[in-house]
């Protein structure tokens, strides 16, 4: 069967413990979190396998998707190490949103500096440290382009991220709601060891929403009765 690849623009919805990363590896009077846990819904009650790193570059002042993207792919050409950045919005309970770079696939800590001084080479400016965070939880809002492996019956596979899948729901949910939602689905003992979050494409004049759903070594099996059991109880939680 030929693969079906297509490229969306849309974004995320999820949350994280965040922590403020120790001042001597970054420049000097920047902020940039660290996630704790990440997919903390499958390594957290999994207990075990290695926790990819993501970070977040936080910003003194909004930047749009198009300026970022320009210095992400400015900063690609120069840099010599790998990386991935798109925009983002962190909120800490208690406080306003505040706009930051997500960051993924760094080699090591010691590129965090070489990075932000290329951002700033490209015009953004980052935000000076006022608060200490740790282990925070946090929403994160993230807008970037998904490029996927379309599987049939509102499924999806991510083709740059491993074990990332998505499907479909009928509308957008609330994010307690959603929560609330992933208790239940996971009360059932079949579907345990994943971590989900809301998501949502643009394709044809129209918004597709979506559940993220994480799960090491996932396949369309698994994607399907995760799937299933969210659309069953869907209607309960979505007002």
């Amino acid at each position: 069967m030929k693969t079906i690849k297509i490229e969306r623009f849309g974004g995320l919805l999820k949350e994280e413990s965040l922590s403020c990363i120790e001042d001597e590896i970054l420049l000097k009077d920047t902020c940039v979190l660290e996630s704790v846990s990440p997919f903390f819904g499958y390594y957290e009650e999994k207990g075990e396998g290695s926790k990819p790193l993501y970070l977040y570059l936080m910003l003194d002042d909004h930047h749009s998707v198009e300026e970022i993207l320009r210095s992400v792919n400015e900063i690609i050409k120069i840099a010599g190490f790998k990386f991935d950045a798109v925009q983002a919005e962190i909120t800490v309970p208690g406080f306003p949103p505040v706009s930051a770079v997500r960051v993924r696939d760094l080699a090591n800590y010691n590129q965090i500096a070489t990075l932000q001084e290329y951002f700033i080479k490209f015009g953004l400016q980052f935000k000076k440290k006022s608060r200490n965070l740790d282990r925070n939880m946090s929403l994160i809002r993230i807008e970037k382009f998904f490029f996927l492996e379309e599987l049939g019956e509102g499924m999806y596979f991510d083709l740059q991220q491993d074990h990332h899948g998505y499907f479909e729901i009928p509308r957008k949910i609330e994010w307690k709601a959603f929560c609330e939602l992933t208790k239940e689905v996971k009360f059932d003992t079949d579907l345990l060891f994943f971590d989900a979050c809301t998501a949502y494409f643009f394709m044809e004049n129209s918004i597709v929403d979506l559940v993220r759903i994480y799960k090491e070594h996932l396949d369309k099996d698994a994607l399907a009765a995760i799937r299933d059991r969210y659309l069953k109880l869907f209607p309960k939680y979505s007002g």
